[in-house]
C-alpha cells in the first residue's frame, strides 16, 4: 500500500564540490536518529541516480566535463534533470510552478513511490521541513538556492552548523533560516532532538 507521507524532509547539503563521505556521513546520521519515527527523506545522494543514473560524483565528473567541452546545450539539460527532473521549465514562469508544487503537496499529499520522478526543486517545495548542514570551508551554491525556495514557501529550514556559529555564518541564511520558522544548530543530534519534540514524535515499533 502505497501511504501518504506525513513529514518530508529534505536533506540539503554539498555535493558538487564535496567527496562522497561528506556528501553521505551527515545524512546517513539524521536518517539514522530520524526515521523510526517515521520521517520519509528525500536524501539528493540517493536519489541523483533516479534521475541521471550516475551516482554523484561521477554526475559531477561528467558535467565538469561537459562545460571543459563547450557542450552547453547538454551541460543545461544535466542540471534540469537534477533540479526539476520530469518539468520542461523552458518556457514557463519558475516560481509560480513551486507554488503549485508546494500546494500540490498540502492539498493531495506526498507519497513515497513519487520520489524517484521529483528534481531536487521539486522535493524542497513539497517538504514538511528541510535539515541544512553547513560547513564552512565547503563550498555549495545549490544549497543556498534550496534554502531560498524553503524561505519564499514559509517551509522551516534547520540549519546546522558543525564547525561555526551563527554570528560567523552568512547573516543572509541566518536571516532566512529564522524566518523561516526554523532554527540553527551546532550538532546533528540538537537538530534531531528539538524536531523530535517539536514535531511530538513517536518511535515507531516494528
Amino acid at each position: 500500500m502505497n501511504k501518504r507521507v506525513k513529514y518530508l524532509c529534505y536533506l540539503a547539503g554539498a555535493m558538487e564540490f564535496a567527496s562522497m563521505k561528506e556528501m553521505k556521513s551527515w545524512r546517513e546520521e539524521v536518517k539514522e536518529k530520524l526515521k523510526p519515527y517515521g520521517i520519509v527523506f528525500y536524501d539528493p545522494v540517493e536519489r541523483e541516480g533516479d534521475k541521471v543514473h550516475r551516482n554523484p560524483r561521477d554526475q559531477g565528473e561528467y558535467i565538469r566535463g561537459l562545460k571543459q567541452a563547450g557542450k552547453w546545450d547538454l551541460f543545461h539539460e544535466e542540471l534540469r534533470k537534477i533540479y526539476w527532473g520530469s518539468i520542461d521549465v523552458s518556457k514557463m514562469d519558475k516560481m509560480r510552478i513551486l507554488i503549485y508544487l508546494n500546494e500540490k503537496g498540502k492539498l493531495e499529499g506526498n507519497y513515497e513511490s513519487d520520489l524517484q520522478y521529483w528534481g531536487d526543486f521539486e522535493a524542497v517545495a513539497r517538504s514538511s521541513f528541510i535539515i541544512v548542514y553547513y560547513p564552512k570551508d565547503v563550498q555549495t551554491v545549490g544549497t543556498i538556492e534550496e534554502c531560498f525556495i524553503a524561505y519564499l514557501l514559509e517551509i522551516p529550514i534547520y540549519l546546522i552548523l558543525p564547525d561555526s556559529t551563527k554570528t560567523e555564518c552568512s547573516s543572509t541564511l541566518v536571516d532566512r533560516a529564522i524566518i523561516s520558522g526554523g532554527q540553527i544548530f551546532y550538532s546533528i543530534k540538537d537538530c534531531c532532538d528539538f524536531i523530535i519534540d517539536k514535531y511530538k514524535l513517536k518511535e515507531i515499533k516494528g
